[in-house]
């Protein structure tokens, strides 16, 4: 059986400018704040409502159920942007509260 090395996926230029790396950690700008803000505001909100509309169109449910499925859909993708937004907001060299 032939073994392969795990190498690390490198990051798409663009999502780079999110991720804190020791060289733009020091720099926090207006726009690397307005932009992490939008990011994880929509995957917190695009798919609570992806899954609303499919519900409530689709799927031809009662309006509460479409509630409640769309508020548990909330809930986890908040704790999900709530992990993410850790790995956006490291402290260089300091300690955080995790």
């Amino acid at each position: 059986m032939i073994e392969l090395p795990i190498t690390r996926l490198k990051l798409i230029p663009v999502l780079s400018f999110f991720v804190a790396t020791d060289e733009n950690r020091k720099k926090v700008t207006v726009g690397r704040v307005y932009a992490i803000s939008t990011l994880l505001a929509v995957i917190i909100a695009i798919p609570a409502v992806t899954v609303t509309l499919i519900m409530h169109y689709v799927i031809r449910t009662d309006f509460f159920i479409t509630l409640t499925a769309g508020l548990i859909t909330l809930f986890i993708a908040m704790g999900f942007g709530y992990k993410l937004s850790k790995k956006f907001a490291r402290v260089p060299g300091g300690q955080s509260n995790t």
